[in-house]
């Protein structure tokens, strides 16, 4: 009989309706390839589309990292987040994955030849697999607000080859 109360006391909140949501906001990406490169932020700005059902949130964006080099300064990129369905108060986390136009290889204070760098750009992959975290993400009524949210995240061809940190500085969004 308990558990019988206790399921009709979930059900409210596990028949919620799917949610839109659309966002803008400022980022900051770093990447660097070995101990040689210096790390150094490169501001952009991140536009993102979200579907939300019950505790999950689908989604994709881009990115644009002017500062960041590269033919074309940008990122696309997909992910799934887990996040409580209620509340003020819902943090979320999850995989993302992505094609990136910003280059991995920095230039190195270690002076290494030009062949090696070459040879480091040519196994390049513009693919990667990052860790996404929106700790401090809130909801009210119709507004989302998001501050410090932290990527993790390396290339999918060679993992450990590279690390990519993203700081989501802030974002705002809509529920549509």
């Amino acid at each position: 009989m308990r558990s019988w109360l206790l399921l009709a006391a979930l059900l409210p909140h596990a028949a919620l309706a799917s949610e839109h949501g659309l966002s803008l906001g400022a980022t900051a990406v770093i990447l660097t390839n070995g101990a040689n490169n210096k790390l150094s932020p490169r501001l952009g700005l991140e536009a993102a589309y979200t579907y939300g059902r019950e505790a999950w949130r689908l989604g994709g964006g881009v990115r644009w990292v002017p500062g960041g080099g590269g033919s074309l300064p940008a990122e696309v990129y997909a992910r799934v987040l887990l996040t409580p369905p209620s509340g003020t108060w819902r943090p979320a986390v999850g995989p993302e994955v992505g094609l990136s136009g910003l280059p991995i290889n920095l230039p190195s204070r270690g002076g290494l030849p030009n062949e090696l760098k070459d040879e480091e750009a040519r196994r390049s992959r513009p693919f990667y697999v990052a860790v996404h975290a929106q700790p401090l993400r809130f909801v009210f009524r119709s507004f989302t607000v998001s501050a410090l949210e932290v990527q993790w995240g390396t290339p999918i061809h060679q993992p450990g080859s590279a690390l990519r940190l993203q700081l989501g500085l802030l974002h705002l969004g809509v529920v549509l």
